[in-house]
Formats: C-alpha cells, structure tokens, sequence
C-alpha cells in the first residue's frame, strides 16, 4: 500500500493548480464575440456558444483589453463554472473610445486593465460601478459626488516581484492570467523615484544574487526623513519567496552598502519571519497633518498623496463638530491624526502592534499622547461591542477589501450617531452599508476617488448619519 502523505501542497504548486484548472487545447477553436459591457474585474464580457467535450452551452466570455461593443476574434485559454477566458486574436470592429496604451508593457503587465481605454470612460465605469452595486443593496444615497483621479505618475507604493535567473535578474509585475514577471518600461503610473527604484534592485540583484533567488520587495515613497532632505525617501522591505535559500552575511552585507549607495530612506528584509532593518541613516516619515509617523517595513499606505489628502478632507467634513472619536482599521493614522487639533479623545484600533507603535510615538512626539489611546484588536473576530462604543459620537472605518460586516452589526446597536466608512471593494462597502442604513442611518452622499489610473480598483468613502 502506497503511504499517504500528510505534507500540504506548497503555495508556489497550489498557485499552479489554479492556474491550470479548467485550461483548454492549445488548438481549441476560436470564437467570434461582441463586447456587451466591461465586468468589475476589468475584462470585456460577451456571450457565445461554445462546445466542449461534445456538449454545446452558452458561456460568459471574459476577453482581457477589450472594450464594449467591439466584434473580436478569440483564442479560449480556459473554462470555469463561471465561463470562458480568452485573449484576443483579431480586432474586426474597434471601439471609438479605443487609445494606444501608454506603456509597451501593455497588456501583459497586470498592473493595469485599461490602458487602451478613453480615460473619461474610465472615470464614468468606476462611478457606475459603485452605483449599480448600492441599487443592488437597494441603498439610496443621497449624493454621488463627481469622481476625483490622482494624476499621472504619482503612485507612491508599489509591490515589485524579483526574480534572478541565470542571465541575470527581473524586477515588475506579474502579468495578467500568469506567473511570469512583466518589467515595464516607462509606467505611465508609478512615481519616478519608484521606477529609479525598479532599475536599481534589478541592476544589483543581476550583478549579486544567486540565480533561483526570488522575493517580493514592498517599496513605500514617504514624505521626508528626519535628517538629510535630499534623500530618495524611499522604504524598501525585501520578502523572499517561500522556499528561497536565506540570506548568507555576504549577501546582508551588500544590501547595506547598495541601499546607502542609492540613497535609500530604510532597507529591511524578512529574517526567520520577522523584519529585520539594514540601513536606516534616519528615521523615515510620513506625516498626517502636524503628526509625523514613521511607519513600520512594508506599512499599508493610500497609494497616493493627492488621494489621501481628499480622503483625509472628507473625514474632517464628516466629522464636522465630533470630538469624541474611534478610528477603526486605524493602521498607521492616516485618516484620524490629521484632526488631532480638534479631538479631544480619540481611541485607534488596528490589528497590527507594530502600526499602533508607530501612531502612538508620532503624537507622543508632537505632545498631545495624551488624547490618544490605542487597542490591539482583530475587529472581524472581535469587533468593538456596543457598550465599548459609548462615549464616541463619530466612528471612522477603513477596513480590508472583505468589508467589516461584523463590526458595522455592532456600530448600528451603538449610539454612535455619524460613521465614515472608507473602501476599496463597492461590493463589501454596499454588504456593509446596508446594515447601517437598515438600523437607522443615513447615507448621505458618496465620493469615488481613484488612486489606480488604468486599473479596475477606486476607493470610495460614504457619510453616515442617523
């Protein structure tokens, strides 16, 4: 009898498995499709009949860089109970809203989805979008306010994958439907300092890691450092890649030297499953009003300034005369420590030690610790119960894309009486919104801002009032 393995499938072969799951014949005929509408991930939807395995149906054709009303000819790659993926062979009838992408990497680059699209049609899809999903939820809001976009260029986080090979080594994204990585060239998107970034990890990892080295490197462009202004403002983190040999003295030792050489603001790596900082001249920081925080490696910060600026404006004019504030998925502060001058209490609660850390020693440098309090807490677990939410007459929430139902249960059993709930998920935000507006809130209006030109994500934040 063959022994059972008890070994759980590694990540690298699982990502694998999915990705291989329900792939069709390389020779699997192709099919002519007409665009209907672009789907909330980005691909054009058509409808089609299509054959496989002696059984004819209709299927939901997903056709990545296509636009509405295009006729296509396809190559189907894979089907799924959700329908057929396909890529594009000929374009028979372009769409007038049809551009040139502005970056040579598109579309293999999966950074963006609409490079090729009318920018003003981006804009209204990213509104219409958060519409249709509160008339799902039969929400009324009673304003959706116009859509902001940050500019160009202005992306101030990015998540790039490395990978050394024998020829050298590779730093971008992975490509749309892939695993391979996608170094564009010119990112109509990223800051410059951040593609300065991209050119020189892919420079010093060719010329000093192993071949097979692979890693994410998480790259924050922050505001200042507290020493000299002309550095890059740059905080690098490096994870290796499960299964990635660990790092040899020589190889932290280069590091170092290469991140003082580019002027970075802080290098830290992953060391047996915790950061470990290399190079750190000063200390970095972000600053969220008169606060300056200095985040901890790899921290979760708005993708852009501009963005964040207009998300932190909203709040305040939400917040109107509250004094006595909960800040919910807090993180490092961004949304609440900009109106610190005019809180009289205010309680941060983050999951993440190390971001609570972080907010409080920025306050209690600027001195005013005192009206700031702080709590550890795993809000989809343990959310905040009514009788801990007495006392607050606003709550600001900012939670991951799977939305805070549990804790938006316990805000409608509370007395708070004004909520701004930020989101980067329409579809959790309406789940969410809902349970406050059937315990007695209102949603008053609505503000899409997009942070991720060309890509199929926006933020949004709501005002609630009973």
């Amino acid at each position: 009898m063959a022994r059972q393995s008890n070994r759980r499938p590694s990540k690298k072969r699982s990502a694998k498995s999915n990705q291989m799951a329900g792939r069709l014949p390389r020779n699997a005929p192709p099919i002519e499709v007409t665009i209907s509408h672009i789907g909330g991930r980005g691909d054009g939807i058509a409808k089609a009949l299509y054959t496989h395995n002696y059984s004819e149906a209709e299927h939901d054709v997903f056709v990545p860089a296509s636009l509405p009303g295009e006729r296509l000819l396809v190559q189907p790659l894979s089907l799924t109970s959700q329908g057929i993926k396909a890529r594009i062979i000929e374009l028979y009838t372009p769409s007038p809203d049809r551009h040139s992408p502005r970056c040579d990497a598109f579309p293999a680059c999966g950074g963006c989805r609409f490079q090729h699209w009318d920018e003003t049609e981006i804009s209204s899809w990213k509104s219409a979008l958060v519409a249709n999903f509160l008339d799902r939820a039969k929400i009324k809001a009673g304003t959706i306010r116009p859509l902001y976009s940050s500019p160009l260029k202005s992306r101030r986080r990015a998540s790039f994958h490395l990978k050394c090979v024998a020829g050298g080594a590779i730093v971008g994204f992975r490509e749309h439907m892939g695993q391979h990585i996608v170094s564009p060239d010119g990112c109509a998107v990223l800051h410059p300092n951040l593609l300065a970034l991209q050119d020189a990890l892919q420079d010093f990892a060719s010329a000093h890691l192993p071949a097979g080295f692979a890693a994410d490197a998480h790259a924050n462009l922050l505001d200042r450092s507290t020493g000299n202004a002309d550095d890059s403002n740059i905080c690098l983190y490096i994870e290796p890649i499960s299964g990635a040999q660990p790092w040899s003295p020589d190889m932290l030792a280069k590091l170092g030297d290469w991140a003082a050489s580019i002027r970075l603001a802080r290098l830290s790596v992953t060391d047996h499953g915790s950061p470990m900082t290399l190079f750190a001249p000063e200390i970095p920081v972000v600053e969220f009003g008169k606060i300056g925080v200095s985040p901890p490696p790899g921290a979760f910060l708005q993708a852009t300034r501009d963005g964040e600026a207009m998300l932190q404006n909203a709040i305040a004019e939400i917040a109107g005369s509250a004094r006595q504030i909960v800040d919910l998925f807090a993180g490092c502060g961004t949304l609440s420590l900009p109106m610190l001058d005019n809180i009289t209490n205010l309680l941060a609660v983050e999951q993440s030690e190390d971001a609570l850390a972080a907010l409080k020693f920025g306050v209690d440098a600027a001195g005013i610790g005192g009206r700031v309090k702080t709590a550890s807490r795993n809000l989809f677990d343990a959310p905040l119960m009514p009788d801990e939410l007495e006392g607050f007459d606003m709550a600001i929430l900012d939670p991951p894309r799977s939305g805070a139902a549990a804790q938006c249960q316990m805000l409608a059993q509370s007395g708070i009486a004004t909520i701004a709930m930020v989101s980067c998920n329409p579809a959790s935000f309406a789940r969410d919104a809902a349970i406050l507006t059937e315990s007695g809130f209102q949603l008053e209006w609505v503000q899409v801002i997009d942070q991720f030109s060309f890509s199929n994500h926006l933020e949004l934040i709501g005002a609630f009032r009973r």
